[in-house]
């Protein structure tokens, strides 16, 4: 098995365990906070993994790019606020009234529109701020569980010498294995016997009440469109990729349809997980690694409760520690990228709005960071 192949496998398997972590915690503190039903739990990350991943396949094999869909983090936390005022059937209307909006304008050309109007940097720039975040927790990592974290690390690093000397294992492969090896010595990996079963399915009827769909429905899709498809497009560019902007929407819309009757948050294109993909340098056969990602999140939502069950043993800091160190270059390359031209003010205020998680009308950070980086790259930097 050559070395391509071994990327491929690894990272998938990190993107896949980044997506099951992080993303999945902040789900739960969510739900936990409104109270939300376990089986409801269990079946939104059926759609958010298995449903996205079944199209994310398709996606990814029409065009031989790593266009993977997932579910809209920024769109979860502003569902979360809402499960306080409406009821969940009121919240799965505004799922299937985002759902058909995202269809109608995947027909439009409002979205070459705006990647002509709205410079690559800015974008860039929003996309540092919210990696940052994840390479912040990695080293934070090192503080609340210094051994396992410093020895992955370092692996990591050693390895990255070793590669441009001779031929070793892939950095992250060895960072995962030595991340393993260190629990398994210090019985951080205690995984109790469970029952082996596949996820009960039922459906969640929609109630159309006009006062949560004015509400929710524009912010949900500007997260879609502005905050998550924007960071993937620009990843996807940035190496040479030229994904197809109004197919990726329709999916969205797609994916958002079959998904509101399971109660889950609208389906987007990933962000981190696509750096993570797209993080190797040999671009030749990332979409691979996207496939193989997909199927591990199909399989993580056929048996979801007994699979996140079992994820909840593994410290926090192997999965941090693991995602922070796939995304370093990605990070690296995004700064670049984002203060390389005559739009790096625009850029660097788009980056500490993001940063500071401003939320204003329910809208989040990231849109208002690319708005006020649109209107100074208009007015000031032009």
């Amino acid at each position: 098995m050559n070395n391509s192949i071994i990327n491929n496998f690894v990272d998938s398997f990190i993107a896949f365990l980044f997506a099951i972590s992080g993303p999945v915690a902040i789900m739960l503190s969510i739900t936990s906070a409104n109270n939300i039903d376990p089986r409801d739990i269990s079946i939104w990350l059926f759609g958010c993994f298995a449903v996205n991943g079944f199209f994310s396949i398709i996606l990814t094999l029409k065009n031989k790019q790593p266009l993977v869909l997932m579910w809209s983090i920024p769109g979860m936390i502003l569902i979360g606020y809402s499960l306080k005022n409406y009821s969940l059937n009121e919240i799965v209307g505004v799922y299937l009234t985002s759902s058909f909006l995202l269809f109608l304008i995947s027909f439009t050309n409002i979205i070459n529109f705006l990647k002509k109007n709205i410079p690559t940097e800015i974008v860039m720039g929003m996309v540092s701020a919210i990696f940052l975040s994840f390479c912040v927790d990695w080293i934070n990592s090192l503080n609340t569980y210094p051994m396992l974290a410093s020895i992955m690390s370092l692996t990591f690093f050693i390895l990255l010498f070793l590669t441009k000397k001779i031929k070793t294992i892939p950095p992250l492969l060895g960072c995962l294995i030595s991340g393993l090896l260190v629990m398994y010595f210090t019985n951080k990996i205690n995984i109790s016997t469970r029952e082996i079963s596949l996820i009960n399915i039922y459906l969640t009827m929609p109630e159309f009440n006009l006062k949560p769909i004015i509400e929710l429905t524009i912010p949900l899709i500007i997260t879609v469109i502005f905050i998550q498809n924007g960071q993937g497009i620009v990843l996807l560019e940035n190496k040479k990729y030229n994904p197809p902007l109004n197919q990726i929407t329709y999916y969205c819309g797609l994916g958002s349809f079959f998904n509101a009757y399971l109660g889950a948050v609208s389906t987007c294109l990933t962000g981190p997980v696509t750096g993570i993909l797209t993080s190797n340098p040999n671009t030749q056969n990332q979409y691979i690694s996207a496939i193989i990602f997909s199927f591990l999140c199909i399989i993580f939502g056929l048996y979801s409760p007994f699979v996140f069950n079992l994820l909840q043993e593994l410290p926090k800091e192997f999965i941090i520690t693991l995602g922070g160190l796939a995304l370093l270059n990605v990070l690296q390359q995004s700064f670049v990228d984002s203060f390389k031209s005559k739009y790096a003010l625009s850029a660097l205020l788009t980056f500490l709005v993001t940063l500071s998680e401003f939320t204003l009308f329910n809208i989040g950070a990231p849109f208002w960071g690319l708005l006020l980086g649109f209107l100074v790259s208009k007015f000031i930097e032009k």
